[in-house]
């Protein structure tokens, strides 16, 4: 919207020429106080501008960029402030300004009012409920309400200016009654915005929550820093360094934050950003606790300076850190993640029935189903030697989502349908149970060896089958016939030897004819089972297959001698290839490599022809090669010709 741009766009500008009357006070009088002034709100300023400005881009963050400016503009103003007040020290007479820095004592409060208008209206832009209408309004007059009493309270200015007087006499009691009332108020305001974040979370669902979830990770910590201010003043005397930490950790990350959840709700799994950050919150209090008591019991036993407390509070803080750490995990995830708590409980309950076999690996995705309230959720489980992953059904599934690494290696794939699930959960439980995943793939893989085992015997017997029946076809038909047909000749021959009716020579011309037509026969039915220059070895066999060829060879062939089944699977490997090659690739040249490596033989016939090929996974080759214990590849992509390979297990 363009007139949160322009507002947004204001601000920063406001902010940044704050930035620049700091600097010029600085370099007049550079001291260390001014130096961290400056480096806050250059941290701050400038990022907290930029993003108003990127928030308001978005329709739904118009106001929340808006407030965003004005929280960069609150603290622009507060850090001049600061570092004028350190060279006005330095003037010799700050008496001159003194009306100024009593109007601006009390300017921080800005800070605070602009989060508590950002927590009241965030993320929608405006207030929870229409009876929250009138709280923005009551924080602004709040807020000034304060900074006026602010100016003319009794109380001593803050150092470096500490000594010089009030410019204003005191209030009337009814304006003393109204600032201390407006402070109340503004500090019960603040406070009352941060609740206002838990009824919105509540009455909302999907992104608002994740939004809200964003925002309180980061900016938790400034509503509760007044509190923490009054109650170190209240016990100590003077404000901490503890509050300081936690308003300026606020301070840094809620426009981070804040700008997240607007434009990039989804970049990170905030749930488990926030169990974090409460855990170790939960932690630090808890060691620091123990560290606290011990030390002081000690003091109170053996001295306050005693060096034995501080060893003995140490010691304790670092048992106590890793169990109380898992024991506040658990007990956080259980209240703020119960997600994961569900997911990786029934991952580990699976991993035990497993181990007792009470249950079966593949129940693994019903299992994540049911635990992270994703009935789509689907797992996929990479196929052997590609990169394609299938479901327990056999269907395809997408490699787009979240891969099982098992030693950095892809072994699976979560693909998530419509649950709550994240992503950053979905890998943390894949890791859990890559195990699983592992072991359901090596399962699928030898059931599918064993399928396809059977499947290829099957098919090897009826080939060894039909071979039988063409033999005896071919038999029958011809040399049989042919060598009956001889034995009939002859037998008539003899017959008739003494009596001259029969024309020996040309009888003895016509069987020898047809003996050797019948040894032809029987030879080329003999090659068909084994071809006979093999007894020559593999190269030679090769060559002769290649020598009529109407396209040029390119062999590269070794020549060690090897097991004659070795030999002969190879030789049909490249038989076929060959003659898929000349019959319908429309190559003009061939290439063939058989190379020994070791344990292997591996035969590559390459060709420059149209491609396309498939070889299909029932074919006579791809069960032959499969019975030798081998591997058969075809790579044919259209224009780009085609490569068969096959790899052979032959000892060296």
């Amino acid at each position: 919207m363009r007139w949160a741009r322009v507002t947004a766009v204001i601000c920063g500008m406001l902010a940044a020429l704050l930035m620049a009357v700091a600097i010029s006070f600085l370099v007049a009088e550079p001291n260390r106080a001014s130096w961290l002034a400056l480096a806050i709100g250059a941290l701050v300023v400038p990022a907290t501008a930029a993003l108003s400005v990127l928030v308001t881009r978005r329709r739904e963050g118009a106001v929340v960029g808006v407030l965003l400016g004005c929280l960069s503009l609150a603290v622009g103003a507060v850090i001049a402030k600061e570092v004028w007040l350190q060279w006005l020290a330095t003037t010799g007479d700050p008496g001159r300004w003194d009306w100024l820095v009593a109007v601006t004592a009390e300017n921080a409060w800005w800070i605070l009012a602009s989060f508590a208008l950002l927590l009241l209206h965030f993320p929608t832009g405006s207030v929870p409920s229409p009876r929250w209408r009138w709280v923005p309004a009551l924080i602004v007059a709040a807020a000034a309400i304060t900074q006026a009493y602010g100016a003319v309270e009794q109380a001593p200015f803050r150092a470096p200016l500490a000594g010089l007087d009030r410019p204003f006499g005191p209030p009337p009691a009814w304006a003393q009654l109204v600032g201390e009332v407006a402070f109340v108020v503004l500090l019960v305001l603040i406070v009352a915005s941060a609740a206002s974040l838990v009824l919105r979370f509540r009455r909302s669902d999907g992104v608002q929550r994740q939004q809200i979830k964003w925002l309180a990770l980061a900016g938790i910590g400034m509503p509760l820093y007044p509190l923490l201010c009054l109650i170190e003043i209240l016990v100590w005397g003077e404000s901490q360094w503890f509050s300081a930490a936690i308003g300026l950790g606020s301070l840094l990350a809620t426009p981070v934050a804040a700008a997240i959840a607007v434009l990039r709700y989804d970049l990170y799994d905030v749930d488990k950003a926030l169990a974090v950050a409460v855990s170790w919150g939960l932690v630090t209090v808890s060691t620091l606790a123990v560290y606290a008591a011990v030390t002081s019991v000690t003091g109170l036993l053996v001295g306050r300076s005693s060096e034995v407390g501080v060893a003995l509070g140490t010691a304790a803080a670092a048992v106590l850190l890793l169990p109380a750490l898992r024991a506040v995990r658990r007990a956080v995830d259980a209240r703020m993640y119960p997600l994961r708590r569900a997911a990786l409980a029934a991952v580990d309950t699976l991993h035990r029935e497993v181990s007792a076999g009470e249950a079966r690996p593949e129940q693994l995705q019903e299992v994540l189903r049911e635990a992270l309230r994703d009935p789509g959720l689907r797992i996929g489980f990479r196929v052997p030697g590609s990169d394609t992953f299938l479901d327990g059904a056999g269907d395809p599934v997408s490699a787009d989502g979240v891969l099982v690494l098992l030693d950095d290696e892809p072994t699976g794939v979560f693909l998530r349908g419509s649950g709550p699930a994240s992503v950053e959960l979905l890998r943390e439980v894949s890791g859990r149970c890559a195990t699983l995943v592992e072991v359901i793939r090596l399962r699928r893989d030898v059931a599918s060896a064993l399928a396809e085992a059977e499947s290829s015997r099957g098919r090897l017997l009826a080939a060894g089958y039909d071979e039988r029946r063409r033999l005896e076809r071919d038999l029958h038909d011809g040399a049989q016939q042919r060598l009956v047909s001889l034995g009939m000749s002859l037998r008539l021959a003899q017959r008739h030897l003494d009596d001259g009716t029969v024309d020996l020579d040309g009888l003895l011309d016509q069987s020898v004819a047809e003996l050797g037509t019948a040894v032809a026969e029987l030879r080329q039915i003999a090659h068909g089972l084994r071809p006979i220059s093999l007894d020559d070895g593999l190269p030679a066999a090769l060559s002769n297959l290649v020598r009529s060829l109407p396209l040029a060879v390119d062999m590269d062939i070794d020549d060690s001698p090897l097991p004659d089944t070795v030999a002969t699977t190879a030789y049909y490997v490249v038989s076929e290839a060959i003659a898929n090659a000349v019959k319908h690739a429309e190559a003009t040249r061939i290439q063939l490599l058989v190379v020994r490596r070791p344990g292997l033989l591996l035969v590559r016939v390459t060709d420059d022809g149209c491609g396309g090929a498939r070889l299909g996974l029932r074919s006579g080759l791809v069960d032959r090669v499969a019975a030798l214990g081998g591997s058969l590849q075809v790579d044919s992509d259209r224009g780009r010709g085609t490569q068969v390979e096959a790899a052979l297990p032959c000892a060296s």
